[in-house]
């Protein structure tokens, strides 16, 4: 049946437009306004970038006002050039459109804005834009866009323009095009470096090709896009090409009559040469863009919504009660949605729409970031961690020039997996100093082979095991065997860095050797295990690598004899060498936005003599390993560290929720969960501009599942510790498991799961400490005491069945 759009023209059934409407409002982003402010433009750019793993771009308003950063960028598309290391490159982006009336550029700053809003409907992925401006003249237009980037088809965008002359008649003129004069910020405010050089323009009526090429690694990247008047004759349309040095646009011009509705719409489609062979980079992107045109818009946003409806399926969490919580933790995992790569591939720090921390890969994205693939889509999960499988050469040659055997993961990576740690940067105190967590901060190693055996604990893929990551394993383990010390009877790691950065150079950080005496201990459990089974692989594996007996029983001894100690009396665990006899002060005052302030006397350039702390760090190791620890000597720890901690890191906030909820302590565990969830649509850390924190994003989501939600998956159980904020009347989620789904339904008093599973099967269940077992594809009740987080009875089994709809 025919609809009508919002201007009262008619529509086809398989017009665009028809699945181009909004979302329910619970699912939008909205930011109104306009103000010339260059930086509160960018952080409104960042929130609203959309995008599909492959590609994102950021959500820039199209005509570009002045202080805009507009940019696309494509994982795992680095480069040097004049850059100090290698960085994320900043690639071309279609999505410009400029709009001319009587000789004036319709553009926010140099018009009356009578109203402006973006809306970023997270349901579909689709971005919208409507203003509607009063020019000088006295002429008063409106300018609408919605556009996208296909979930399914990752190498293909669309946008759809809108224009309304609202109360004259007249000519005007649109222009779109592409534009391969892109720069990438520099290091120092003001400096920008070009990684890119211009290979090849092609121009037709229709079409249009931009083909370019990073300057370092010699990889091309071809955009070829189609420009066209979508709801008029185009006989009526005066059609005029313009080059601008390495950029060229396509601009139409035609006479519009008042209150009618003008609609444009742009296909454009994006392939490197990782995809296709240089010499065929022109045709297989032309052809690429003859089958999208060919498909049609409307095809294709059907296929994409549909993706994107099994996504939210499976991802999203439903908070009873509290908006603002719901609101928050929607966004984050929207951010995740569209990170994941559906290619072997990692995520930066700051996800894939800007070049903060210059696209790197840090420990963030195997500790933080990598649980919420996991439990969602561990098909995704594993392309990050064959990411760190191929880049493995890059690791052992970081050990070699260390001087060290084995592989070394790199503290910052990009391309090959060769450490791309800047040599200096801008720290707090707003100074330029050396750095070291390249060279020092080396439980990133252990953080990666933490994520393998998450990965395998949870989905039992023996095969990933033998065919990738024993190899990870066996050559982290050699190099930990070439990085301790030995001491006596004992083994040290001296020189490192903890998560705390605010203590460099320091002997023994206790989350480091903890994190390497289990990677060790798993190394030999595994080899063991292995060996035993005289697999022909794994016989295969251990010659290549020239695996000697020796060493697996040093890795033992390593394992056993590294230095790590709680103390007997008070159950606290030093953070390092030296801690206790620092200078010590406690956090008393916060500033308006809640945020500790330095005591007097302190600063960030002698806080290395104090106990204050950047970050979670000894309380990482509980969050990390919940069940290796004792209740008292977690709460012993939680208790002393959370006064110490100035937060100063997005990763900080969501540990210091989930171990306070693991602890007893949930006084502050919604106010830290609050402070992750909303550290980029507040601005929180003044940075957002420079792109989303993937850190917080991914420890959102733990502090709901793991936190709140209380799950914790073991090998051969489920684990339910469940505890709701008062605000909150339920909450509902659901997350794979080898090959079954376990839906959660959590409401202050009882707790009802649901594991579907192909056969019926017996599972045990951990309950707030006792343990049950349940039968899979059967709803089951536990009912607790919210106060002393007890199981308050028996559990019952529901007669009725789960299904998806709770989820939908």
């Amino acid at each position: 049946m025919a609809g009508k759009n919002e201007h009262g023209g008619s529509r086809f059934p398989e017009d665009p437009v028809l699945l181009l409407d909004l979302s329910p409002k619970q699912w939008l982003l909205r930011r109104g306004g306009y103000r010339k402010n260059p930086k509160r433009l960018q952080i409104n750019e960042t929130l609203t970038t959309i995008g599909n793993g492959y590609l994102n771009i950021r959500g820039s308003l199209e005509e570009l006002p002045p202080g805009s950063y507009r940019g696309m960028y494509i994982n795992g598309i680095y480069d040097k050039s004049e850059a100090d290391v290698e960085e994320l490159v900043k690639c071309p982006v279609w999505t410009d459109v400029s709009l001319w009336i009587d000789g004036y550029k319709v553009s926010l700053p140099d018009c009356k804005v009578l109203r402006h809003e973006q809306m970023l409907d997270m349901k579909k992925g689709i971005l919208h834009r409507k203003s509607t401006l009063r020019l000088p003249t006295g002429k008063i237009v409106t300018f609408a866009t919605s556009k996208l980037v296909f979930l399914h088809m990752v190498h293909w965008g669309y946008m759809r323009v809108r224009i309304v002359p609202e109360n004259f008649s007249g000519k005007i003129r649109v222009l779109s095009g592409l534009n391969g004069d892109v720069l990438n910020r520099g290091f120092f405010p003001g400096e920008q470096l070009k990684h890119l050089h211009l290979e090849r323009i092609e121009r037709g009526r229709d079409l249009m090709y931009l083909e370019v090429k990073t300057r370092a690694r010699g990889i091309r990247i071809s955009s070829a896009a189609s420009w066209r008047i979508a709801n008029h004759d185009r006989s009526s349309v005066t059609w005029e090409p313009r080059i601008y040095g390495e950029k060229f646009t396509s601009e139409m011009s035609l006479h519009a009559e008042k209150g009618k509705v003008y609609e444009f719409e742009k296909h454009a489609v994006v392939y490197t040469s990782r995809e296709l062979p240089a010499e065929k980079m022109f045709k297989g992107a032309i052809c690429g863009l003859k089958t999208f045109l060919r498909n049609g818009a409307y095809r294709e946003i059907r296929s994409h919504i549909d993706l994107w409806n099994r996504c939210w399926q499976q991802a999203d969490i439903i908070i009873d009660g509290d908006r603002t919580a719901q609101r928050a933790i929607r966004y984050n995992i929207y951010q995740l949605l569209i990170n994941g790569p559906r290619k072997p591939g990692s995520i930066g720090a700051k996800f894939l729409g800007s070049e903060g921390y210059l696209g790197h890969v840090f420990w963030d994205t195997e500790i933080f970031v990598f649980p919420f693939y996991l439990y969602n889509f561990p098909d995704i999960a594993k392309n990050m961690l064959l990411y760190r499988y191929a880049t493995l050469p890059g690791a052992l040659k970081n050990a070699e020039r260390a001087g060290y055997h084995g592989a070394k993961f790199g503290w910052e990576t990009a391309t090959t997996g060769e450490d791309v740690t800047p040599r200096f940067a801008s720290k707090l105190e707003r100074t330029i100093r050396l750095i070291y967590t390249g060279s020092e901060e080396d439980h990133i190693v252990s953080d990666v082979i933490y994520a393998v055996e998450r990965y395998f604990r949870v989905t039992g893929d023996e095969d990933f095991l033998l065919r990738h990551a024993l190899e990870m394993i066996f050559q982290t383990a050699r190099f930990w065997a070439s990085r301790v010390v030995k001491a006596d009877d004992a083994f040290e790691i001296r020189t490192v860095i903890g998560p705390d950065e605010f203590h460099e150079h320091v002997n023994n950080n206790a989350y480091t050797n903890f994190l390497v005496k289990w990677h060790l201990k798993l190394t030999v459990t595994l080899y063991n295990y292995f060996n035993k089974r005289k697999l022909k692989d794994f016989t295969a594996l251990c010659r290549r690598l020239s695996l000697q007996s020796g060493e697996i029983g040093l890795w033992g001894e390593i394992s056993s004899k590294l230095k790590f100690a709680i103390d007997a009396e008070t159950g606290l665990i030093e953070q390092f060498d030296g801690y206790f006899a620092l200078k010590d002060f406690v956090i008393t005052r916060h500033d308006r936005k809640g945020r500790p302030v330095l005591p007097n006397g302190v600063t960030y350039r002698n806080i290395y003599k104090t106990r204050l702390i950047k970050q979670a760090d000894v309380l990482m190791l509980f969050l990390l390993f919940p069940h290796a620890f004792s209740d008292e000597v977690k709460l012993a720890n939680y208790n002393y560290y959370e006064k110490r901690a100035l937060h100063k890191s997005s990763l900080s906030h969501c540990t210091h929720a989930m171990v306070g909820l693991a602890v007893g302590n949930r006084q502050h565990a919604y106010h830290y969960f609050m402070k992750t969830a909303q550290v980029d649509l507040e601005n929180l850390h003044g940075n957002t501009d420079l792109g989303i924190h993937a850190a917080a994003a991914g420890g959102a989501w733990q502090t709901v599942v793991k936190g709140f939600g209380g799950l914790t998956l073991k090998s051969d159980r489920i684990v339910l510790k469940p505890w709701l904020p008062k605000r909150w009347r339920r909450l509902r989620f659901k997350v794979h498991w080898r090959d079954r789904v376990i839906r959660l339904d959590v409401r202050h008093e009882d707790v009802s799961v649901f594991i579907e599973a192909e056969e019926t099967m017996k599972v045990p269940c951990t309950f707030w400490g006792k343990c049950f077992t349940i039968s899979a594809n059967s709803t089951y009740r536990f009912t607790y005491d919210p106060i002393t987080c007890s199981k308050t009875g028996e559990y019952d089994e529901v007669p009725t069945h789960s299904t998806d709809s709770t989820l939908n």
